[in-house]
């Protein structure tokens, strides 16, 4: 390997760990909360598949989808399992746009509207409010 190899090696994984300590550091919340949900739920993840993107994809056993910074919990059998991971790679763009503001930006009211939805939404369609909607515009879709 010559000088030059060597010194772009060092200067590409330099980038990579600076990137990780930034990714880190503005999503420590929401990924703090990633880790400890998926220990939490460690005996209902089936599989990781995809951990190469930026982001951990994890299937589970039990109903439901959350995103938690870089990591993503989806239900096994969801009936547009793509569809779905796409929409939850749009959360992980809000948490990199927003950092520790999107718990406050994104998280609770997207619990609350998970909450309400089902008995007080007159709209069906889930994706009506403005987390949802702006995360399937960040992740490409249109729903």
């Amino acid at each position: 390997m010559q000088s030059n190899e060597i010194l772009d090696t060092k200067l590409y994984n330099y980038e990579e760990s600076l990137e990780v300590y930034r990714r880190l550091d503005w999503q420590l919340p929401q990924n703090l909360c990633g880790i400890i949900y998926k220990n939490a739920i460690k005996n209902d993840i089936i599989s990781n598949i995809n951990a190469d993107s930026g982001y951990s994809i994890y299937l589970k056993r039990s109903n439901g989808g959350v995103t938690l910074g870089k990591y993503i919990f989806v239900y096994q059998r969801y009936s547009n399992l793509s569809k779905t991971i796409q929409h939850e790679t749009g959360h992980v763009k809000q948490s990199k746009i927003l950092g520790p503001l999107y718990p406050i930006v994104v998280g609770i009211p997207s619990i609350i509207h998970v909450a309400l939805h089902k008995n007080k939404c007159k709209d069906a369609n889930y994706y009506h409010s403005y987390t949802e909607a702006w995360a399937n515009k960040l992740a490409g879709l249109k729903v």
